[in-house]
């Protein structure tokens, strides 16, 4: 075993590419080596604040907390979004006997004999905020939109504004204070309330954050609210892309590196025996036009200058062949020297390492606890060398002087390869690019362990050319030949055709597409019983073919009804991206049948856009949506005025103009479309149906169904039967 070298800090973080996070470790990067402390940066990539677990498996980065090598850890508490990730990656770090800083508010649950934290002052300066609003511009009527009411951080900034108010002499009003939830649509709705009259429009707005400045900036141009002329903006935490929005925001910079520096600087004298005070550190305002100081020229000019830089950056990740070049790489030999040549895009970084499990490509094996390393870029020590899993020291005593290690995880779905670890000789991060750059390599790195697993090919042999590869049903060559050998003298059966995934938004995510088309697929299956006779027979259509006697109305009704209860498909795409049709087979070809299908769903296709030409139209279905996905609620005055802040009445006018029934009728007709899914899909007995779709009374739903329907339940649910 090495000796280890130096004192190794780690820091434990989120998503550590994000600017926040970056300021921070550019502080505590830059004092570990004035000490001659390693820092090593354990992170995930993605850090979303729900629990995917097609990304979940990245979190598997965090076992390295438990490394004996490391000496004592900076924890950035804040930057953790998901509350049970927290709570994990808490667990495991006072799971350790060692000093601990954390970067955050003060919890009591971590109030504990080796844990410190720090922080900057948020009273403190959304206090400097509103004073400056009060002391240059001479406002006394000042509006504050803050986060949710129910955090902490939100009172804090709250608490500030209030400081501000009252040490010059200007009532605090309860009023005045808007809470929203830390994003831009929050800025979009007040500048709404603004617009409606239902606010007063007051002389200055501070925003809690710079998302919620962007979005009531955003806003109020297109409304013709004229900033600083009508009111004046300013934000707070300085995020950056302001050059993005109009006015150029005013804002103000926690001073995020004095932070870090003052995190790196108490650890070392608590490692050292030597405890320290310390004082928040001061932001600086960042001048822009959203009030009449003016912009600063020189901060202006390094702004653009970076987002140039990273601009081309994007324009060289996109426009480059790295994703084909490591697609065709047949060995591993082959995959590193592909990355090493494209490693300039991971901008700044002195040396990028693979650490892959011996048993990387071992899918029926747990990680093996050696991983062997490898630099890939070119002008370095290329050759491979073993470290075992927690063997931090080892990998780090490699070089003579303390230097910055990021360690992000190599991972594919549920299979975690290793990790990549980026090594800096400065105080430097790592940024988006990277997260982009490396998504392509574990992209890569999982065709070529399919290209040599022979398990996996086997399986795609199976595959046969009438079987559609992504949903393993029929395609338009098999289900031709079923319909041609099987159907085509039946002439009660009738053909379903459903087009999906029509919304022009879901085609910029392709993960998200994929995931949506099969959940409808499922949807399919589930409503024509068997899977022989249905396909996917296009990138976003299904044909099903139903042989019992069954009205051609009433099968196209059946499956949308299937369909909207699916909840990934609806929730990506919603309930206007997609449209049926059926008509009767009467001995016809599939041709001609599909044909047929084809020009009704043309016909509504068209009506369907005449329709999302509305005035408000992605504001209404956000509502429909909702109302379809939650038909069991009770829909009285109070719950539409949370979906839609205005009044009762013009939601009413909007909801009818854009889908032509009015949203009362709505609400029933999504109560009776589960009801059709629940009759379709499940034998379920009618009591329990409509408890399930927010009916009390049971002869009253069977009522309102044959009202709506034209059929009893019982009917509807044996007709294609």
């Amino acid at each position: 075993m090495i000796k280890k070298k130096r004192p190794i800090c780690g820091v434990v973080a989120a998503e550590a590419n994000s600017i926040e996070q970056r300021q921070l470790l550019f502080g505590i990067i830059g004092q570990n080596q004035s000490f001659g402390v390693d820092t090593v940066v354990i992170s995930n990539i993605y850090n979303p604040n729900i629990r995917e677990q097609e990304l979940y498996c990245e979190n598997n980065i965090y076992d390295l907390i438990g490394s004996e090598d490391i000496d004592a850890f900076i924890f950035i508490l804040e930057s953790f979004v998901n509350e049970e990730l927290r709570n994990s990656v808490i667990d495991r770090i006072f799971s350790r006997d060692v000093p601990v800083v954390i970067i955050g508010n003060i919890s009591e649950e971590l109030d504990l004999s080796n844990c410190t934290f720090v922080n900057t002052s948020d009273a403190n300066d959304i206090e400097d905020v509103t004073n400056h609003f009060i002391e240059e511009h001479g406002f006394t009527d000042i509006h504050l939109l803050t986060g949710m009411k129910e955090i902490d951080v939100s009172s804090l900034r709250v608490d500030g504004y209030r400081r501000a108010l009252e040490s010059h002499g200007i009532p605090f009003d309860t009023d005045k204070v808007i809470y929203g939830d830390f994003w831009m649509n929050s800025g979009i709705a007040l500048a709404e309330r603004y617009h409606s009259g239902e606010l007063k429009l007051p002389q200055g707005i501070v925003c809690a954050n710079d998302y919620m400045a962007y979005g009531l900036l955003d806003r109020f141009a297109e409304l013709g609210i004229s900033v600083p002329e009508d009111v004046s903006v300013i934000g707070y935490e300085y995020v950056g892309s302001r050059e993005m929005h109009t006015p150029l925001l005013t804002t103000y910079q926690r001073n995020r590196v004095s932070l870090g520096e003052i995190a790196a600087q108490k650890l070392w004298g608590i490692m050292n025996g030597k405890e320290t005070e310390y004082a928040p550190p001061k932001g600086t305002l960042i001048r822009g036009d959203s009030c009449k100081c003016g912009v600063n020229r020189k901060v202006m000019l390094t702004e653009l200058k970076l987002s140039r830089v990273k601009k081309d950056f994007e324009f060289f990740n996109l426009f480059n062949p790295l994703e084909q070049e490591l697609t065709v790489a047949r060995t591993l030999d082959e995959f590193i020297k592909v990355c090493g040549t494209f490693q300039w895009q991971v901008r700044d970084v002195n040396d990028v390492i693979f650490c892959l499990y011996k048993n990387w490509y071992d899918t029926d094996s747990r990680p093996s606890d050696v991983l062997s390393c490898r630099s890939i870029v070119p002008w370095m020590d290329n050759e491979p060398f073993d470290i075992p899993k927690f063997g931090i020291a080892e990998f780090l005593s490699r070089w003579d002087s303390p230097y910055a290690y990021y360690f992000t995880p190599l991972f594919f779905n549920e299979r975690m390869f290793g990790y990549s670890v980026l090594k800096y000789d400065s105080p430097d991060t790592y940024d988006d690019i990277y997260r982009n750059w490396i998504k392509s390599v574990s992209n890569g790195l999982e065709f070529l362990r399919m290209k040599n697993d022979i398990k996996y090919l086997t399986q795609c042999q199976n595959l046969s050319e009438k079987r559609d590869t992504l949903t393993g049903m029929l395609n338009e060559n098999g289900l031709r030949g079923v319909y041609q050998s099987n159907l085509i003298d039946d002439e009660n059966s009738v053909m379903v055709v459903m087009k999906v995934c029509m919304t022009t938004d879901g085609f910029s995510d392709m993960d998200g597409k994929i995931e949506s088309v099969v959940d409808a697929a499922e949807a399919v299956r589930q409503f024509c019983g068997n899977q022989e006779n249905c396909g996917r027979v296009s990138d976003n259509t299904f044909v099903c073919i139903i042989r019992e006697e069954c009205e051609p109305e009433t099968a196209a009704d059946k499956l949308c009804s299937v369909l909207i209860q699916h909840k990934i498909y609806m929730e990506k795409f919603g309930t206007d991206s997609f449209i049926c049709a059926a008509v009767r087979c009467e001995g016809r070809s599939y041709s001609e049948l599909y044909d047929e299908c084809s020009e009704e769903l043309c016909q509504k296709l068209k009506r369907a856009e005449m329709m999302k030409n509305q005035p408000h139209y992605s504001e209404m279905l956000k509502i429909r949506s909702y109302i379809y996905m939650n038909p069991q609620e009770s829909y009285e005055p109070e719950k539409l005025r949370r979906l839609y802040p205005y009044s009762a009445g013009h939601l009413r006018e909007l909801y009818k103009k854009c889908f032509g029934v009015s949203i009362h009728q709505d609400c029933i007709s999504a109560r009776i479309s589960r009801a059709k899914y629940y009759l379709t899909a499940t034998p379920m007995n009618m009591a329990e149906i409509a408890e399930l779709c927010g009916y009390v009374d049971s002869k009253y739903f069977l009522r309102q169904f044959m009202s709506s329907v034209g059929m009893t339940p019982g009917r509807y649910r044996n007709a294609s039967k």
